[in-house]
């Protein structure tokens, strides 16, 4: 028997109900993750801001550490 082989291709015009609810799920999923990207960027500038005055806080505390060692050791030196 000789099997019969359509040309070309073929486009049913039929909708899969199926189809149009996953393609809405993804396109609702899409803007709800874009709108949350948002959020997050947000609460990562204001972390890095707060980690950023945290660091010069830090910093100065450090500096005042040093500053008194300095002062300590001039002492120090003067008396020998």
């Amino acid at each position: 028997m000789a099997e019969v082989k359509p040309d070309g291709w073929h486009v049913k015009k039929e909708v899969n109900i199926a189809h149009v609810l996953t393609t809405l799920i993804v396109i609702v999923s899409g803007f709800w993750f874009f709108a949350d990207l948002d959020k997050r960027i947000d609460t990562n500038a204001q972390e890095i801001k707060h980690q950023k005055m945290m660091r010069a806080e830090s910093q100065k505390m450090f500096e005042k550490r040093l500053d008194s060692m300095d002062a300590k050791l001039d002492k120090l030196l003067e008396k020998i």
